[in-house]
């Protein structure tokens, strides 16, 4: 039960970058660049490129991006999803790293999700059951009878 509460007050709307980062430890075990979660419920996340208490730092949010590629030996070119370029100090080395870890942070907070989902149903917030959104009667009605399915279009 501690685990659900530790998640619960993980993602609070007031929660600082320390909360998070302590949540990214937990879920992942990373302490040095850590990325974040921003929104659960989007799927926002969040990675640094150098350390957080660096003014350097640079926040990248793996969604946006369309391509990367290296520039020279320690630099990486991004392309966003709205086309714009950003070349970043960093190696494409340690950029791959910060997306593993990005993502291994959001399947590992889905797996959790889905954990606490099964043990505490009426807790079900990020991950509404697909009966929700799907409809009971297997047919639907159309608009056509099926004699006017034979009929020749061009009549």
């Amino acid at each position: 039960m501690a685990l659900v509460a530790c998640l619960f007050r993980l993602f609070s709307i007031s929660l600082s970058l320390v909360g998070r980062k302590e949540g990214t430890k937990h879920l992942i075990g990373v302490t040095h660049k850590p990325p974040i979660i921003i929104d659960p419920v989007t799927s926002t996340y969040v990675f640094p490129t150098v350390a957080p208490s660096s003014t350097d730092c640079i926040w990248i949010f793996p969604q946006h991006i369309k391509d990367y590629h290296a520039i020279g030996y320690n630099h990486t070119l991004i392309k966003f999803s709205n086309l714009q370029t950003f070349e970043i100090d960093m190696s494409l080395a340690s950029f791959n790293n910060q997306i593993a870890r990005t993502s291994m942070l959001h399947m590992k907070f889905s797996q959790k999700m889905r954990t606490m989902e099964s043990n505490f149903p009426s807790m079900n917030m990020f991950f509404p059951p697909a009966t929700l959104a799907a409809e009971s009667r297997r047919y639907y009605n159309t608009m056509l009878s099926e004699k006017d399915d034979s009929k020749d279009p061009e009549q």
